[in-house]
């Protein structure tokens, strides 16, 4: 997109980034997050190739928070409805109920750190999947502002690994 600043500046303004890319090698993916995570699963989205196999699971507060998202891959969208719950309760139900199909996943799992972490643990310790197919985050954590979280996203997610490591070994 481009946007004029003012008289003869231009600026430019990119969408969502970061460091995930769909891999196109992958046999299917994996989408999932709350409303914060959807500029994120739309931009992937449009970068998985025309039939790629994928299932996309968002929660928002109500129907009227769905955002049409575009894809030339075979996508399986699922919109959850929060309606008062918990965020993520319903994501973290569909992704342990869903059938996953055979072969390598390539997961995206981003949103309020509570669900994240529970999915995290699911998708690694039960589901065994490697690090090296998940991008996974908690962009926000609940009861804590944005300066709050960063500052102790770190020691946060360290925690984590670890506990999910000691799963893992057990």
């Amino acid at each position: 997109w481009a946007a004029q600043a003012g008289p003869g500046d231009v600026v430019l303004m990119l969408g969502p980034g970061g460091g995930y890319a769909p891999d196109p090698e992958a046999d299917w993916h994996l989408l999932v997050g709350d409303e914060s995570a959807l500029p994120a699963i739309a931009a992937a989205l449009e970068d998985l190739p025309e039939g790629a196999q994928a299932h996309v699971l968002v929660e928002v507060d109500a129907p009227e928070d769905e955002q049409k998202l575009e894809t030339a891959a075979d996508a399986r969208i699922t919109w959850l409805y929060r309606g008062g719950r918990p965020v993520g309760e319903k994501l973290v139900a569909a992704v342990r109920t869903l059938e996953f199909p055979e072969g390598d996943v390539h997961a995206f799992v981003h949103g309020e750190a509570g669900f994240v972490k529970e999915l995290r643990r699911h998708l690694r310790v039960e589901r065994g999947i490697g690090l090296d197919r998940l991008s996974i985050s908690g962009y926000w954590r609940s009861g804590a502002d944005d300066e709050a979280w960063r500052a102790m996203k770190r020691d946060w997610n360290r925690q984590v690994e670890a506990e999910e490591e000691s799963a893992i070994a057990s």
